[in-house]
């Protein structure tokens, strides 16, 4: 694809990648959607392999965030492998959307690995005495009644959550890339939600 440097500049603004990797996406690309689709594919697997690596997360901070009618209060521990990261402005504005995300929609849980055994016992219980499930051949069964776990749960599960300011982006989505961008892994250890009167 012919592409400018106007090109490059457009697409590291869009994308957030590296000048380097937007060029390398616009010269193999045939479409500007399809150099898109390939730093978005490039982020995802630069974010899977920090989020592999054995290295510590054990920097990061304590963030708060309180509704302007002060009904609302989160705090939030997110962790990160380093102090310079720590005190980026990508990680505090993570750590932020974080927040609001919790005091919005009210998570249950950080992942899905998170959701109690017998949570998820009681739901899978529910969804194979639904009487549609008769009629699914007994070989994909177990795969039906995983998605309908997640599609049920995924509501109380922050990182499946779509986010408040753009309901096309999944929270952990959001997560990995700002691991893509900052190159190493970032943890939500824990949240504490608090709402008046409950």
């Amino acid at each position: 694809m012919d592409y400018s440097a106007a090109d490059v500049k457009k697409l590291r603004e869009e994308t957030g990648a590296g000048f380097a990797d937007c060029k390398a996406a616009l010269t193999g690309a045939n479409s500007w959607g399809e150099a898109v689709k390939y730093l978005e594919a490039r982020s995802g697997h630069k974010a899977a392999k920090m989020m592999a690596a054995d290295r510590e997360t054990k920097e990061g901070g304590v963030f708060s965030y309180v509704h302007h009618n002060h009904r609302v209060g989160v705090l939030i521990e997110l962790n990160c492998t380093t102090d310079f990261v720590a005190r980026s402005e990508s990680f505090r504005h993570l750590a932020n959307d974080l927040a609001l995300q919790i005091a919005g929609v009210a998570p249950k849980y950080v992942n899905f690995e998170d959701v109690p055994a017998e949570v998820v016992e009681a739901a899978r219980t529910a969804i194979l005495e639904d009487p549609s499930m008769a009629r699914i051949p007994a070989e994909r069964r177990d795969e039906v009644v995983s998605g309908k776990l997640k599609k049920e749960l995924g509501g109380q599960v922050l990182m499946m959550q779509p986010w408040v300011k753009d309901e096309a982006v999944i929270v952990g989505n959001l997560v990995k890339k700002v691991i893509a961008d900052t190159g190493e892994n970032i943890v939500l250890r824990r949240f504490s939600r608090f709402a008046l009167g409950e």
